[in-house]
């Protein structure tokens, strides 16, 4: 523990020198950076070539996407790099107070490769890292990781897209990443434990615009969890497939219909199950900076026996505001009630208020929500919730070679299917600094806890990164 305490005091310290570094700078803001795909939030504190790991925007979530800019005129980009990863973790299993919290040293070495190419017809990124991964106290948890993406775009003409992501994830990382439509980055977790697993998710889709904002698509998720020992944590399968419309009538006036089939196939205690998802959604612009909507969700879930069958309704409206080119803000309210065969009815709260700043120095997004969700493909598989969160996401460009980030999330989430409820904390500050234009240092520190009406689910943990990239540009 000693040396967990001077470790996250070196870090700071090392952060704090960054800073005072960073002040002393006369350097101009580097340019703005690429700007991301819809509802895909920028990470603090993470270097472009450290963590590419998640959605891209060479496609976008939906619709024709476009080319990704690269530097200067470059229509190639070929990149070899290799990342060193210091990690202390004073709870490394995520166990709650006792004789199984124990801390630990990782040290990680992840040599990679990415490739980006673009252009109005084709469009890809190619990353593939391995993870050699060592821990200090047991030396029988180290093994390999690997993270790859791939991220193809192809236009045979301007309104017809193809695309194809496909994620590949080894790991034994208890905080699980989201691989939904549109989400991306990890996610607070109620699982305890650290147990490698492969995860694959695909993703192809097809859109056709046929009016100037009107497009019609065909989009399909595979996403493949499984377990090292999958006696214990729930090997699961998922295939979903949405048909999807959007068709503005008029300048002003426009609709948003989705419908969505899902098939869920598990190998331990879950059943399988079959659902449908409805969603429509009507849009009017009050002008160029206004848009007034609602919408309207639909949820329908059938498990094998003995499992408990439900619907949901979900009525909402809302307004879209744009405060500049780079301020927007969303205010939306509404409710959601739960119905199942078995058991009482359920409702709550559905809203969400965000502010989201993107800018050449500064990005952050500030978000209250509200409402529920299903965690069906984990290796928890807790069914369906109601959540209510709160978020400040803020990454903020010193200079042109500094950067600074800032990671706060609470969220309390009460379970429907089983007896447990669960408040989740996290808080992280977050460094980068580029030493030379192939060379980059950063820093992380932070503190994590679940604080469960089940003392065998609580846990708290404190985390400190020192991560050291190197990259090289071939072309």
């Amino acid at each position: 523990m000693k040396r967990g305490r001077l470790f996250t005091a070196a870090s700071v310290v090392f952060m704090l020198c960054l800073a005072t570094n960073a002040f002393g700078q006369a350097s101009p803001p580097a340019a703005p950076a690429t700007p991301a795909a819809p509802g895909t939030p920028a990470t603090p504190g993470t270097t472009d070539t450290v963590d590419r790991f998640g959605p891209a925007n060479i496609t976008g979530e939906r619709g024709p996407a476009g080319p990704v800019p690269l530097p200067g005129a470059a229509r190639f980009e070929l990149r070899p790099y290799v990342t060193v990863q210091e990690r202390y973790t004073s709870n490394v299993d995520l166990a709650p107070d006792g004789p199984l919290k124990k801390d630990d040293w990782i040290t990680t070495v992840y040599p990679g490769i990415s490739f980006i190419s673009n252009d109005a017809r084709f469009g890809a990124l190619l990353d593939y890292r391995a993870g050699f991964n060592f821990y200090a106290h047991e030396n029988e948890r180290n093994y390999v990781s690997h993270d790859g993406l791939l991220n193809l775009r192809y236009n045979p003409d301007p309104r017809l897209t193809f695309r194809l992501r496909d994620f590949l994830q080894r790991s034994d990382e208890p905080r699980p990443q989201l691989f939904g439509a549109g989400e991306t980055g990890g996610q607070l977790t109620s699982y305890a434990g650290r147990q490698k697993y492969w995860r694959n998710v695909a993703e192809p889709a097809v859109d056709w615009q046929f009016g100037r904002e009107s497009t019609i698509g065909l989009y399909y998720r595979n996403n493949i969890l499984r377990n090292d020992d999958n006696n214990v944590y729930e090997d699961s399968t998922e295939h979903y497939i949405s048909p999807r419309l959007t068709y503005w009538f008029d300048q002003r006036n426009g609709i948003v219909l989705e419908y969505g089939y899902t098939i869920g196939e598990f190998d331990l205690a879950s059943p399988d199950l079959t659902g449908h998802r409805v969603y429509a959604r009507y849009n009017h612009r009050m002008g160029a900076t206004t848009t007034l909507f609602i919408d309207y969700e639909f949820l329908l879930r059938d498990y094998d026996d003995p499992g408990n069958d439900y619907i949901v309704h979900a009525p909402t409206v809302g307004i879209d505001y744009r405060f500049s080119p780079t301020l927007t803000a969303t205010a939306q309210a509404g409710y959601f009630r739960w119905e199942p065969d078995r058991g009482e009815d359920d409702d709550g709260f559905k809203g969400l208020l965000s502010l989201t700043q993107r800018d050449r120095l500064t990005t952050y997004s500030l978000i209250l929500e509200g409402g529920y969700r299903q965690d069906e493909f984990s290796a928890d598989n807790l069914g369906f919730a109601k959540y209510y969160r709160g978020s400040a996401i803020v990454n903020h460009r010193l200079t042109e070679r500094f950067s600074v980030g800032f990671i706060g999330i609470a969220e309390r989430v009460e379970y429907t299917q089983v007896d447990r409820d669960d408040w989740l904390y996290t808080v992280d500050a977050t460094a980068d600094y580029r030493i030379l234009r192939w060379l980059t240092v950063g820093a992380r520190v932070g503190y994590t806890e679940d604080d469960s009406n089940t003392d065998a689910n609580s846990y708290d943990e404190w985390h400190v990164f020192l991560t050291l990239t190197a990259s090289y540009n071939i072309f």
